[in-house]
């Protein structure tokens, strides 16, 4: 990969938002990069490793894996090329993944360690600003999700379950649980579970599957 190639990878992440050729160059030639290919159904990071690396997705498409606590249920969703695997995670008193990302196509990935990191921050702060506006804004939409109007439907309890555990509010989800588990994790009846999910089947916005839900599009669930 040429530098000028590289340069608008680079420019695809709002880390590297604003930043002069000058300074692409500087953290191609002073910064250590690492460059790695995966297969599909290659594991990129895994859930409740430590986080030493900022993970930049260049090419291709993920899934990404997210179990419960105690691994009752687990949602499954997809994202392509440009991401960035939880910057938040590479700091902090828990610095791990709280996520397993997979390859779903073929994909490219830069690394940037740890240490690496804190030399961007030291010298050049339009890449700390970028990166606390990534943090700040994380924080203030979760405060907002939290704060926002309370379901009082099963239909709209099982919907804000699926968005909440969502990182993405639009695209293909998946989400492997039971029945009875939805119910519980909602404070219901599975009656009503089973009622509300089978209307939302017959509304073409879930498929369902034994153990599992399938949305096609969370964007037109919350609509």
């Amino acid at each position: 990969m040429n530098n000028l190639q590289l340069y608008n990878k680079l420019l695809q992440f709002n880390l590297f938002q604003g930043m002069s050729k000058d300074d692409l160059a500087q953290i191609v030639t002073h910064i250590r990069l690492g460059f790695h290919k995966f297969a599909p159904g290659e594991t990129l990071a895994t859930n409740d490793t430590p986080c030493t690396q900022l993970f930049f997705l260049v090419e291709g498409e993920i899934q990404i894996h997210t179990h419960a606590t105690n691994h009752a249920y687990t949602i499954i969703e997809k994202t392509h090329h440009p991401a960035v695997f939880q910057p938040e995670s590479l700091f902090g008193i828990h610095p791990r993944f709280s996520h397993s990302y997979i390859a779903y196509t073929p994909c490219s990935i830069i690394t940037i360690d740890k240490a690496e990191v804190t030399k961007l921050f030291e010298s050049f702060p339009i890449f700390r600003i970028n990166f606390l506006n990534q943090l700040s804004t994380r924080i203030q939409k979760g405060h907002i999700r939290t704060w926002r109007e309370a379901p009082t439907t099963t239909r709209q309890r099982i919907i804000r379950f699926f968005e909440s555990h969502c990182l993405h509010p639009a695209g293909e989800k998946q989400c492997r649980i039971l029945m009875r588990q939805l119910a519980d994790e909602i404070g219901t009846k599975r009656l009503y579970v089973s009622q509300a999910l089978n209307t939302l089947q017959q509304e073409g916005k879930i498929v369902l599957r034994r153990g599992c839900i399938d949305i096609p599009a969370l964007e037109k669930l919350l609509m």
